[in-house]
């Protein structure tokens, strides 16, 4: 089961997001912004976030929480490859849900 750092935009506060997904996840998620804590309610599909909404055929899966270290004002390609590195060791480590 491989996981990853999948981004997307709040809409609330416009940050971009990189919560840490496994491929394995499909069905309805609530994301929570690691900036503003607005809530996204999402389908995610074989690990990646769609721009769907809940849908009423899926289950509901976990509420995932986005850390505050994983939100970021710019996008990742303007980002270091630094940051990505120390998030992956992160999930590595297990200190990332």
């Amino acid at each position: 089961m491989a996981r990853h750092a999948h981004e997307f935009s709040c809409t609330n506060c416009s940050w971009w997001n990189y919560p840490m997904l496994s491929d394995s996840m499909h069905g309805n998620y609530t994301i929570i912004c690691g900036n503003c804590k607005h809530e996204h309610y999402r389908v995610i599909k074989d690990g990646v976030v769609t721009e769907d909404r809940h849908n009423s055929a899926m289950n509901h899966g976990d509420t995932i929480h986005v850390m505050k270290s994983a939100s970021f004002k710019t996008k990742k390609e303007e980002k270091k490859k630094g940051m990505i590195i120390k998030l992956r060791e992160m999930a590595t480590a297990g200190l990332m849900r």
